[in-house]
């Protein structure tokens, strides 16, 4: 394989809205990260629509208005591009495309990421449907990230790609995220029946829905406690192609300093 560096990047790339809000989002040192190695956060959706990337696009964006270390978030490549098109920004490739070439040796030209006008370094770009990503290379640049970067993020999508996946080993805590219905939770059991027990830290996080005003808390705990994974509740937010991640952030205000705080233990 090639040598590579986080240090490589292209241009910086320009957000397509506002990222920063009012002072307010910042205010709360809940995912404030300085030290490196720092925690690689997998967020990954119980069911599709769950709301992986939008979770995964608040941490990071928080965590890179809060924090004195660097943040990076990105996303295994896939046909959806959600995290590219919330951020604002386009990196040169994505991870599993990155992953590819350095195993086939080729140079990383363009660099490994772009950045927000916020300082949040991105991984993501355009609808892909072909490169599933290289094992081994998937593992160094994760590793890599991970050394040099106070808090990486990695949108998980729903484990539907080798690379997520891959990234899964990878990973120091992951966030399993569902909507807050009886439905998602049946889906979410059967679903993480599947997976084998962890190393790492796991966290449920359910999404409140509006077709469901009284969330099935009971359920949710039994779903938890069968995982030994703490439960955070999140609010229902905006779409954030339409909402600036700002004001979603402050909407989820006490989900992201619940999710903080766990990071750090």
């Amino acid at each position: 394989m090639s040598p590579f560096s986080f240090t490589q990047r292209g241009p910086r790339a320009s957000t397509r809205r506002r990222q920063r809000g009012s002072a307010g989002w910042r205010s709360v040192p809940g995912l404030s990260f300085a030290q490196t190695p720092g925690p690689l956060l997998q967020v990954v959706g119980l069911c599709g629509g769950a709301g992986a990337s939008t979770l995964a696009c608040l941490i990071a964006a928080t965590a890179a208005a809060q924090s004195k270390g660097r943040v990076l978030v990105c996303d295994t490549g896939g046909p959806t591009a959600g995290l590219a098109l919330y951020t604002g920004v386009s990196a040169p490739r994505t991870l599993a495309d990155a992953a590819q070439r350095l195993a086939a040796g080729e140079p990383l030209t363009g660099g490994l990421y772009a950045a927000t006008d916020g300082g949040l370094r991105v991984i993501a770009g355009d609808p892909q449907f072909t490169i599933a990503g290289d094992t081994a290379g998937l593992r160094r640049v994760l590793a890599d990230a991970r050394a040099t970067h106070a808090l990486t993020v990695l949108d998980g999508g729903t484990l539907a790609r080798d690379a997520e996946k891959i990234a899964l080993a990878q990973a120091t805590h992951i966030a399993w995220v569902l909507p807050a219905t009886a439905g998602a939770i049946a889906r979410a059991r059967r679903t993480l029946a599947r997976v084998k027990a962890l190393s790492c830290r796991e966290l449920i996080v359910a999404r409140a829905e509006v077709s469901t005003p009284k969330p099935p808390i009971a359920a949710l705990r039994d779903l938890a406690a069968e995982r030994r994974a703490p439960l955070v509740l999140m609010p229902r937010i905006g779409d954030l192609a339409h909402t600036p991640v700002a004001r979603a952030a402050e909407e989820a205000d006490l989900t992201l300093q619940a999710i903080g705080w766990w990071l750090r233990r």
